[in-house]
């Protein structure tokens, strides 16, 4: 689980090098950090008890009849 980040961290550092001796503009650094947060993250499916349409994002109540998801 801390291989990912610290490979991502160490290719963003590399790329902002590699760009800063070239004389190019080095973002990389901050462009490659933000996907370590995606690493690891569970997903909670919710279903609608009614018609049994199913949400793995913020959805707190079912857009086709309105009940509450669980």
């Amino acid at each position: 689980m801390v291989i990912l980040p610290l490979l991502l961290v160490a290719g963003s550092v590399a790329l902002t090098i590699i760009f800063f001796l070239a004389g190019l503009p080095f973002f990389f650094l901050f462009l490659l950090i933000p996907f370590i947060s995606l690493r690891g993250r569970s997903k909670e499916v919710l279903r609608c008890p009614v018609c049994g349409f199913e949400s793995i994002g913020a959805v707190r109540y079912c857009p086709y009849d309105g009940n509450e998801l669980t």
